[in-house]
């Protein structure tokens, strides 16, 4: 009986060392995998507001993430602007952009997470 108990306790222990960070940062042009997405930081800038011009891909080999054209075939899809505060689904959950350092880098935190694969209307927070 103990030895299931640790056993089980084993396996908890060892899936919730490979979950998805609630945070990650993305420095300038270099690509970075968030949840299954492959994300590429173009620009970090100063001013009133903090803004990050961010492009990304989903469903592309995590192995894309090392060449040239780390979005996979075809032509680079066009960037999307985000300012503090401001979402992006990336995978089934959303980030958020937390900080931008001006001419370094940018840090997302996971925000919000999907219940269902086929509404996206039905969110829980992430703590």
């Amino acid at each position: 009986m103990r030895f299931s108990f640790f056993m089980i306790a084993a396996l908890v222990l060892a899936s919730c060392g490979r979950a998805e960070p609630s945070e990650v940062t993305l420095e300038l042009k270099q690509p970075t995998r968030v949840n299954g997405c492959n994300v590429f930081l173009h620009h970090a800038l100063g001013g009133e507001p903090l803004g990050a011009d961010i492009t990304y891909v989903c469903d592309v080999p995590e192995s894309f993430i090392n060449e040239k054209n780390w979005w996979g075939d075809g032509m680079q899809p066009p960037a999307t602007g985000l300012l503090l505060g401001d979402c992006l689904r990336l995978g089934n959950r959303f980030y958020c952009m937390e900080k931008i350092e001006p001419g370094k880098a940018a840090t997302l935190k996971a925000t919000y997470e999907i219940l269902h694969d086929r509404r996206i209307d039905h969110l829980r927070p992430i703590r």
